[in-house]
């Protein structure tokens, strides 16, 4: 019953948002969320839309291992083709 009442009380922007992000499309979620935020119906909505923004951000330091992976295998790849090519 509480899950109910707390959908009741939240706007119809951001039930879309929300909708949005259970449906697994993020990008429409975080701007959905933007434009909860250029005109917030109420202060509680705009606190949703800034914590669906926070959590939905991109994780920088995933990023930066992905590309330092990315490198070493690069270089690890080019080392293995220059020892076949010169034993």
């Amino acid at each position: 019953m509480a899950k109910a009442d707390r959908s009741e009380q939240r706007s119809d922007p951001l039930q879309t948002v929300r909708h949005a992000l259970e449906t697994g499309d993020v990008v429409a979620a975080r701007r959905l969320a933007a434009a909860v935020l250029a005109a917030p119906p109420s202060p509680s909505a705009e606190a949703d839309a800034r914590e669906i923004l926070r959590q939905t951000g991109i994780a920088w330091p995933v990023l930066l291992y992905g590309a330092a992976a990315a490198v070493l295998i690069l270089v690890l790849i080019a080392y293995a083709v220059y020892r076949t090519a010169h034993p």
